[in-house]
């Protein structure tokens, strides 16, 4: 049950006055409306919560149990997006006073006064297109006006390279028959926290208004030995003594194939070598990043007596001082 405080969504006292909460509602309604915060999420849920606290608050009766029982009376259903808005004009009769959402201003035909900074189309734009298309269906009658459906959110986890370079898969939504399910294309390139939209799958629009959208949050499942930073990848290769000492010629995965790529003969451990244009494709722009393979030694855990004597045999050849520098 919601246990959300209506006085302090709204920004207003307990004891706030009927022209206080109307106009701390419209102040923030303006601020929050999705239709001016399009694709923020966080915007959304706040202008949910504002129109959820208006919505009691503005009305006597659902204020009055509300400060005795709280919002524990009311559950946690309300969908802002089912309240119905409806406007008709000509003769006097019952319409939408836009005076009492916007302060003041001149006097309409029928003796009601209108905003002087607002007109019915622009209040249209900033709330959802309520009177788009919108017309008294007789003399003095009502009708619900179409409006846009509400958004969906999905989150889908896919594979790392998945994700580098793309995927067309099928997913059933939550709530949707079985076999019911929708293509998704997933574009190369995407991170963790990416979203991808696809425009008309969400919720049906009432009286016949279309659709809303789907958003699709991506979440990336960590790689074996792949790591990524922005569009470059990086891979940790082992390689053995000799093979650092002499050179060789290996063969690396990359995020599609494998190739051969050459170790230059004294590679030492750390060193980095860089495969142009094997990362991620650009999101935004042409080309891909670059995938750096980085030379990780190893040496053998257990050496019998032959060979130490062949190590020895070695390093008296080959003198070196490797920590030299650290001592100036």
């Amino acid at each position: 049950m919601s246990q959300k405080d209506f006085y302090q969504i709204l920004g207003v006292t307990r004891n706030a006055a009927d022209a206080e909460i109307k106009a701390a509602y419209r102040k923030l309604a303006k601020k929050y409306h999705p239709d001016v915060n399009k694709g923020n999420q966080a915007a959304e849920e706040k202008f949910k919560e504002i129109s959820e606290a208006y919505e009691v608050l503005s009305d006597k009766k659902k204020r009055s149990d509300y400060d005795l029982m709280g919002a524990a009376g009311f559950g946690s259903g309300f969908n802002p997006g089912s309240q119905q808005y409806t406007y008709t004009g000509g003769a006097p009769g019952p319409e939408f006073d836009f005076s009492t959402f916007f302060g003041g201003g001149r006097a309409s035909a029928g003796g009601r006064r209108r905003s002087p900074n607002f007109t019915e189309e622009e209040f249209g734009d900033l709330f959802g297109n309520i009177f788009s298309g919108a017309g008294p269906a007789g003399a003095g009658g009502r009708r619900q006006v179409p409006r846009k459906g509400a958004d969906r959110f999905y989150t889908m986890e896919i594979g790392f390279i998945e994700a580098c370079v793309g995927k067309t898969t099928k997913i059933s939504l939550p709530g949707s028959s079985k076999g019911n399910k929708i293509n998704v294309k997933i574009p190369p390139g995407v991170g963790p926290g990416s979203k991808v939209r696809l425009s008309g799958k969400g919720e049906p629009g009432p009286a016949g208004g279309e659709p809303g959208d789907l958003y699709i949050e991506i979440q990336v499942k960590p790689h074996p030995y792949f790591t990524r930073e922005a569009d470059d990848i990086y891979l940790e290769v082992p390689l053995t003594f000799l093979e650092a000492v002499e050179g060789a010629s290996i063969e690396v995965p990359t995020l599609e194939s494998k190739l051969q790529m050459k170790i230059p003969p004294g590679t030492q451990g750390g060193q980095k070598f860089r495969l142009k244009g094997k990362g991620v494709k650009h999101r935004k722009g042409d080309g891909n990043g670059d995938l750096f393979v980085i030379a990780r030694i190893q040496v053998p855990k257990k050496v019998d007596d032959k060979g130490k004597q062949l190590l020895k045999e070695f390093s008296e050849l080959h003198p070196q001082d490797p920590r030299k520098h650290l001592f100036g």
